[in-house]
């Protein structure tokens, strides 16, 4: 009885992956598409989280009214913002590299389209 168990387990193992092989890749490139875009979203508000930063930095730098210490601060402020636009960048180009090496074609492209209103 156990070796019948073990065969038929074994048997379903082995047919398993060719049940899973018919099926084809589209849930895996619909998974892609779906993690690319999630990213692809999350570089896109942190993006603008950085050039706040920035922004943030140059009116902190025109308002220290010379003094040392502020402008200290204004001048990190700006380093961190200018430092997270060009990783927030590289990424965005490791991301639209990807979805090219993955044959997705709809990412970082067109513009943004406004929802329609019903009447």
């Amino acid at each position: 009885m156990k070796k019948n168990i073990s065969f038929v387990a074994s048997a379903l193992l082995a047919a398993f992956p060719l049940a899973v092989a018919a099926q084809g890749l589209n849930n895996i490139l619909r998974l892609a598409e779906t993690a690319v875009e999630i990213v692809d979203i999350g570089i896109l508000i942190v993006f603008t989280i950085a050039v706040l930063v920035f922004g943030w930095g140059i009116v902190k730098y025109l308002t220290a009214a010379g003094d040392a210490t502020k402008l200290a601060a204004a001048r990190g402020f700006l380093w961190w913002g200018i430092l997270g636009v060009f990783v927030l960048a590289a990424m965005y180009g490791l991301v639209l590299f990807v979805a090219d090496a993955l044959g997705i074609d709809d990412v970082g492209g067109g513009a943004i389209q406004p929802p329609e209103v019903r009447r």
